[in-house]
């Protein structure tokens, strides 16, 4: 499926040209359009103006949602751009349930941890397989964790799972915590234990405590990042857990 803006008669000379895109967020410019939160593949994070993306009859309107690959282009040289155009090649991913609340997540932490227009490639390739995975219904804790690891080493906040703060390789019997910006260090009473940091290094979670230590893992890891203001995905994870029980 691909659609041109009605309200791009010419593409002007600064014109940024088609770029691969997911919508992250929007909200309400006007009584008729929206100022979008894009990730895109060339330019990282970037806000804009979708002029008439309100109205019913707009042809845009359908194709600005989360989850859908979209392929847009945009002028301007400020922090707000305007779009010009927007194409979809595709429906939006079908997420449901958990697996929405997931793709919530990821947007959360492309939107709090990323930087305005810098390029981040290897984050919007994760993001997509992500997204992908998701819509196989694959492994949730197996897909995020990925995320979050490969999220964390693309912004300078990578995690030596195999070496501790000496640089002595880790033990799968010893126990470890995680000195922030540092690395592991042993202790007896330490909140991870070495087979489980091993088999996160080998993508291998077969088992529940190797799953619940990398969950406790990332999240240490991303807190100080996120800052203390609480992301919605949590409480919608923890709303449709207590729903469950």
């Amino acid at each position: 499926m691909a659609t041109t803006n009605p309200y791009s008669s010419a593409r002007s000379s600064s014109d940024s040209g088609l770029c691969a895109a997911y919508l992250i967020h929007s909200r309400p410019f006007s009584e008729t359009s929206l100022i979008v939160e894009l990730f895109t593949e060339s330019h990282g994070r970037i806000a804009a103006v979708a002029n008439g993306a309100k109205r019913k009859k707009n042809i845009n309107k359908s194709l600005l949602q989360p989850f859908r690959p979209l392929l847009v282009s945009w002028r301007g040289e400020g922090d707000l751009k305007t779009l010009t155009r927007i194409d979809s090649p595709t429906l939006a991913f079908p997420l449901a349930k958990q697996y929405l609340y997931s793709g919530i997540y990821l947007n959360e932490l492309v939107m709090r941890l990323l930087a305005k227009e810098a390029a981040q490639p290897v984050i919007y390739s994760a993001y997509h397989a992500t997204l992908l995975a998701l819509s196989k219904n694959d492994d949730i804790e197996i897909s995020l964790r990925q995320f979050e690891l490969s999220l964390l080493g693309e912004l300078g906040h990578g995690i030596a799972l195999l070496t501790d703060v000496d640089g002595m390789a880790i033990e799968a019997h010893w126990r470890y915590d995680l000195l922030s910006e540092q690395g592991f260090i042993a202790r007896v009473d330490g909140k991870f234990l070495g087979q489980s940091l091993i088999n996160i290094a080998n993508t291998n979670y077969c088992d529940t405590i190797t799953r619940n230590h990398a969950k406790q893992l990332t999240r240490q890891a991303l807190s100080p990042l996120l800052g203390t203001k609480p992301l919605h995905s949590r409480r919608l994870f923890s709303r449709s857990k207590s729903l469950r029980n």
